[in-house]
């Protein structure tokens, strides 16, 4: 099996928190690596401004820790050093019970991608793997 280019880790790590949590792995990243969220979703033409409900964002290569750049509310910057993966690392507060965003308690907990899952812009065309990983005691 081929390691995807970019993979997420969905984990809900936090439900009486409404948090997930959000490990994505950049294989490749560029120099200057932007990922964003998108502010609406097709089929529902609302400003949705996914990215406020994003907190924590923090870059590493290896050990080393990375500073993240926000360019604006929702687009980030990473100075990386090409050919060494990178992995961000976030939480995404989850109380919407509206198909179009995300949710999470200790009874259950959904989401559309586009309110978890950071685009990796310049690598859209690239294989893309998402991981749900099992909740804690229920294995």
């Amino acid at each position: 099996m081929t390691t995807p280019a970019i993979h997420y880790r969905i984990e809900a790590a936090h439900p009486h928190a409404h948090l997930y949590e959000v490990t994505l792995t950049v294989a490749q990243p560029a120099a200057l690596q932007r990922v964003s969220l998108p502010v609406w979703i097709p089929g529902s033409y609302l400003v949705r401004e996914f990215s406020r409900h994003l907190q924590g964002l923090s870059a590493r290569q290896g050990r080393r820790v990375l500073g993240v750049q926000a360019l604006d509310k929702c687009t980030w910057e990473v100075a990386c050093s090409p050919g060494v993966a990178l992995v961000l690392r976030y939480q995404v507060y989850a109380f919407d019970p509206s198909v179009r965003t995300a949710y999470l308690d200790a009874r259950r907990g959904f989401f559309n991608g586009t309110s978890l899952c950071l685009r990796v812009e310049g690598q859209e065309d690239q294989p893309h793997e998402l991981t749900l990983a099992p909740v804690k005691g229920h294995a």
